[in-house]
């Protein structure tokens, strides 16, 4: 098979029919083979009747339902463990990543010989300070990473099999397949297109959401961030050496012993803050290598259609 289409559907399930029909219309244009899979996030908004209707009208319609709400990077691996072409499509389910485009993507990957082919998202059609939050978080991931990661790039794009395949053997529980794609380092390149708007609703990332997102994937693909608090601590031990002379001269100097009970309290409180916060920062990591090690599935299959065989 030439093409798979992976799709996590969280939300916006009135975009369904018309999100099959749109790759339909653009993959039988290519004159390719394909499969269109859509991975439901057990959203409970009414998807999964829509994916399933969708699934028994067409079997080149896959459906995946899971069991419990997994996340978009989880669900993407769900999709990519069961699909079966030479090469992977991610993107969302809102109609944002216009599915007529796929053929620019394809025929990119193919004539230059590459990997990867991400797309850079123009005119994005986000709130600003949705696009705002994104942008800090992709710098901050950037430096702790040391990944010149862009931020314009979302979900959109097309892999290779064997970098597909990297992704669902790796054992990362903060999963993107962005992220991992630019990690991995295979030959890749870029397209730019504009961003559509979404199909109806609004998007499902709340701010907790994003929050325990942005920790899982820091956390995931960066050590550094255990070197911010040492550095810290350093550079406060160097302030603290600097008062402890200040004090001892002007204690045998001017016989004076500097006052400064409310800055001292302060301090105290401060650095228990900050040491509570260091404490918190390995715990995170110590829960990652904890997720890991009881080895439990990254996402549980409530059921599929169209699927013969299907590897968890």
């Amino acid at each position: 098979m030439d093409i798979s289409v992976v799709i996590p559907v969280f939300g916006c399930p009135g975009a369904i029919p018309d999100l099959c029909r749109r790759l339909n219309e653009s993959l039988t244009q290519m004159k390719v083979s394909y499969e269109i899979i859509l991975v439901d996030d057990c959203d409970k908004m009414g998807s999964w009747e829509k994916v399933e209707a969708a699934a028994r009208a067409d079997s080149r319609v896959k459906a995946i339902g899971l069991a419990r709400n997994s996340g978009q990077g989880h669900a993407i691996t769900a999709g990519i463990a069961a699909s079966k072409g030479d090469w992977i499509v991610t993107m969302d389910c809102d109609l944002q990543d216009a599915p007529e485009k796929i053929h620019i993507l394809y025929d990119k990957v193919r004539e230059e010989n590459l990997d990867v082919v991400f797309v850079r998202r123009q005119k994005r059609k986000d709130p600003l300070i949705t696009r705002a939050f994104s942008r800090l978080f992709h710098r901050i991931f950037s430096y702790l990473s040391q990944l010149p990661f862009d931020y314009e790039l979302g979900t959109y794009l097309i892999a290779s099999r064997r970098s597909a395949d990297y992704f669902v053997r790796s054992k990362d529980r903060g999963r993107d397949f962005t992220m991992y794609l630019v990690w991995l380092g295979l030959p890749h390149a870029f397209v730019e297109f504009e961003h559509e708007n979404r199909f109806e609703g609004k998007s499902s990332y709340t701010f907790a959401r994003k929050w325990k997102y942005a920790v899982g994937v820091m956390t995931t693909f960066s050590n550094k961030i255990l070197d911010i608090p040492i550095r810290f601590g350093l550079f406060c031990a160097f302030l603290s050496l600097l008062y402890i002379i200040y004090a001892l001269v002007q204690y045998f100097a001017f016989n004076g012993n500097p006052e400064g009970w409310t800055t001292l309290a302060a301090a105290v409180f401060f650095f228990g803050g900050l040491i509570l916060s260091t404490l918190g920062i390995i715990g995170v990591y110590l829960g990652n290598v904890f997720d890991v090690t009881k080895d439990r599935p990254l996402y549980i299959v409530r059921e599929t259609i169209n699927l013969e065989e299907y590897k968890d």
